[in-house]
């Protein structure tokens, strides 16, 4: 009863792959970001941790990220 949410070793399986590639596709897309290979595993890095810290759905994902400030971070 005392674990931790959060678990690194914990596989994503292919639903949350496919809501993880949706997400990430759509922000790229939304902030029209010129990303290069750097940034885009930046941010698949942050949705990866948000989803294992248990933000599952793409709103609050998204919400998290852009309000991070990471998006911003990159587009400038």
């Amino acid at each position: 009863m005392g674990g931790t949410y959060f678990d690194d070793e914990q596989e994503i399986g292919p639903q949350g792959l496919t809501l993880l590639r949706k997400v990430l596709a759509d922000l790229f897309r939304d902030q029209a970001i010129d990303a290069d290979a750097a940034e885009e595993l930046s941010l698949a890095k942050e949705l990866v941790a948000l989803f294992k810290s248990g933000f599952r759905s793409e709103e609050e994902l998204k919400a998290m990220v852009q309000s991070s400030g990471i998006l911003n971070h990159q587009n400038s």
